[in-house]
C-alpha cells in the first residue's frame, strides 16, 4: 500500500489541533504513521508546529522548501516538502491544513481530507475559551464557509462530543488506510 496523506482541515475552534494531539498520544509507537510538522508564524508552538519568524517563512518559501504554504488569522502556514516525503516504515501523513489549500494539495499528492466540524455553539464556546478573538471577530469567524472540493475522499467528524469520542473516531480513519507492518 503506497503513502497515504491525510489532509486534517475545519473551521477554527472545531478542535482539530486536540484531535491530532490525542492521536498523536494514542499512535506515538506506531511507525506507520507520521504526523507532519508544519511551519508557522505565530507565538507559540504547539505539537505539530515548528515556529519560525516572517522573514525565516519567506526565506524557506523563496528557496522552496515549502510545499505549500498559506495565511490565515494574520499568520503564515506552511508544509515543508521534506515533511511529505515518505521514510521508513510510513504508511500513513497527517498534516493539519486550512481549507483554503486542499484543491491545489490534492491536485499534487493524491490525499483524503478528514474535515473536524463541530456545532456553532461548540465552536463559539472554545474560541471565547481561547481569548484570542473579539466577539465580532468570532461571529465572522463563524460565518465564513469555504467549500471542500467534491472530488476529493473525505470523513467528516462532527466534534461535539468528548475528545476521547473524536480521536477515536479519527484513530479508526487512519488506521483504515495502514496494513500490518
Amino acid at each position: 500500500m503506497p503513502n497515504t496523506l491525510i489532509l486534517v482541515a475545519g473551521p477554527s475552534g472545531a478542535g482539530k489541533d486536540s484531535i491530532i494531539n490525542a492521536c498523536r498520544s494514542l499512535l506515538a509507537s506506531d511507525p506507520r504513521i507520521y504526523f507532519a510538522r508544519r511551519v508557522v508564524t505565530r507565538d507559540a508552538q504547539g505539537p505539530g508546529e515548528r515556529l519560525v519568524s516572517v522573514r525565516t517563512f519567506e526565506r524557506l518559501k523563496a528557496e522552496g522548501s515549502l510545499a505549500f504554504d498559506w495565511a490565515a488569522h494574520g499568520l503564515m502556514y506552511g508544509l515543508p516538502r521534506e515533511e511529505l516525503l515518505p521514510h521508513g516504515m510510513v504508511q500513513v501523513i497527517i498534516a493539519n491544513v486550512s481549507r483554503t489549500v486542499i484543491p491545489a494539495i490534492c491536485a499534487q499528492h493524491p490525499g483524503y481530507v478528514v474535515f473536524i466540524n463541530a456545532s456553532d455553539s461548540h465552536i463559539r464556546a472554545r474560541l471565547q475559551l481561547r481569548d484570542r478573538e473579539k466577539s465580532n471577530d468570532i461571529e465572522e469567524r463563524l460565518s465564513r464557509k469555504v467549500l471542500l472540493p467534491e472530488d476529493v475522499p473525505m470523513t467528516t467528524i462532527q466534534n461535539d462530543g468528548t475528545l476521547a469520542e473524536a480521536a477515536a473516531q479519527f484513530r479508526t480513519t487512519i488506521l483504515r488506510f495502514t496494513t500490518k507492518a
